[in-house]
């Protein structure tokens, strides 16, 4: 081979080289300004909305060039430069959860293959693989904290402990599986029923999105949504009073529903502003309680009971179960369901997710009366020393269903506080 000859074939390896490398940067960054550009300008939810209220977006993790994204993703640890196919980046965007819809699916799909052409193409990019920027890395601006606190699973987890574990007293009015005998009744049409029924028997999940969905939450004021305003009475309820304001009911609801608000709206922006969730479990037991021979003094004030058991040869420390209603001053009674009740994580609150009801037996029961109607100007006040009313011991059967109910009268006037 001549000179000349060995020269051509050099500059046309060189040459292929350069168009080659070229050809690899050209493609790096054309998949990023064709398809991972618009995800960042999308007004779109992520596929991180299916298993973040808030706190995380996919566009988070997108800058303004390919190499401060690459870069930035690579030093999070989300590219695996020797197997691009296995980044974590591409397995977080791949997951779907149970609930996932046909439309949610398709933008996770258009997701995941948009940033796996790119990664893919980005490692082989010399210039971007090796990029470094000076910036703060990407990814949410918010405490680790604050991302855990929204995530679904989490939230759910919430509205089971505060608001479906109180379904009983909704059930037969909101499920669309148990309110059809409504249909015809006042006049209400099929229209209406299915405009009420926001409960999902057996999915506390389902449940929650459907009250968002109905309008039944409000994000901008939570006191005021109609879930917790209208049992309470605060607006026009075809059921009436369900709870009382300022109940234990009413206390779980509002802390859910501002809790909710708050990480949808993403109000929470570090650790400390995160409420405390309750350390106390509690769970209707499907068992009711009524005090008769009340005086019609108290009229129609909230009325707590809260009920210890026996533990050893003393009272337990803590109430084994708690009730809360306004009194029936015209009957001079009064009447409510029973919630069993345990430190979370106890062995008791294991004990009650398995078997939720009280036992035979003695027990102790400590009437509060709320008399200055304190809860309803002061919602978070906890009735105390100061309304305490008096205390029964009780002995005997705890019967399932509203007939009979365990049945105890007032304390004696000379044990009471009026």
């Amino acid at each position: 081979m001549n000179n000349s000859i060995r020269l051509t074939a050099v500059s046309f390896f060189i040459l292929s080289a350069v168009v080659t490398s070229a050809s690899a940067d050209d493609e790096a960054l054309e998949l990023f300004k064709r398809r991972i550009t618009p995800i960042l300008r999308s007004t779109n939810p992520s596929s991180c909305s299916e298993w973040h209220l808030s706190g995380v977006d996919l566009k988070n993790y997108i800058g303004d060039t390919q190499e401060q994204t690459f870069a930035s993703l690579r030093s999070a640890g989300l590219i695996n430069m020797q197997k691009p196919d296995e980044s974590k980046l591409l397995t977080f965007i791949h997951r779907e959860p149970k609930n996932a819809t046909p439309v949610s699916r398709k933008a996770r799909q258009q997701e995941f293959t948009a940033f796996r052409a790119w990664v893919r193409a980005a490692v082989k990019d010399p210039a971007v693989a090796s990029a470094k920027t000076d910036s703060d890395q990407l990814g949410p601006k918010v405490a680790l904290e604050v991302i855990r606190h929204g995530r679904r699973g989490r939230v759910v987890g919430s509205s089971i402990q505060n608001i479906w574990s109180e379904m009983g007293r909704c059930v037969n009015c909101h499920s669309p599986e148990l309110n059809r005998k409504q249909i015809g009744r006042n006049g209400k049409t099929k229209e209406d029923v299915d405009a009420i029924s926001w409960i999902v028997l057996r999915d506390p999940s389902a449940t929650l999105q459907k009250l968002v969905d109905s309008g039944n939450i409000d994000l901008e004021d939570p006191d005021a949504s109609p879930v917790l305003a209208k049992p309470v009475g605060l607006e026009e309820h075809g059921g009436g009073p369900r709870f009382a304001v300022g109940s234990r009911t009413g206390k779980n609801f509002r802390r859910f529903l501002n809790d909710y608000a708050a990480v949808v709206n993403g109000e929470y922006a570090s650790a400390d502003q995160i409420p405390r969730p309750s350390n106390v479990f509690a769970v209707s037991t499907g068992q009711q309680l009524r005090i008769a021979d009340l005086p019609q003094r108290p009229g129609k004030k909230l009325l707590r009971a809260d009920i210890y058991g026996r533990d050893g040869d003393k009272w337990s420390v803590a109430p084994w179960a708690t009730a809360a209603n306004p009194i029936n001053g015209e009957r001079e009674m009064w009447h409510s369901m029973v919630f069993a009740t345990a430190q979370v994580g106890s062995d008791r609150a294991a004990t009650l997710r398995k078997n939720p009801v009280l036992s035979d037996g003695r027990y102790l029961i400590k009437v509060y009366i709320d008399r200055e109607d304190r809860l309803k100007k002061e919602q978070d006040y906890e009735l105390g020393e100061a309304e305490f009313y008096g205390q029964v011991e009780t002995d005997g059967e705890w019967k399932l269903g509203y007939q009979p109910p365990q049945i105890i009268h007032a304390p004696a006037k000379d044990e009471r506080k009026l």
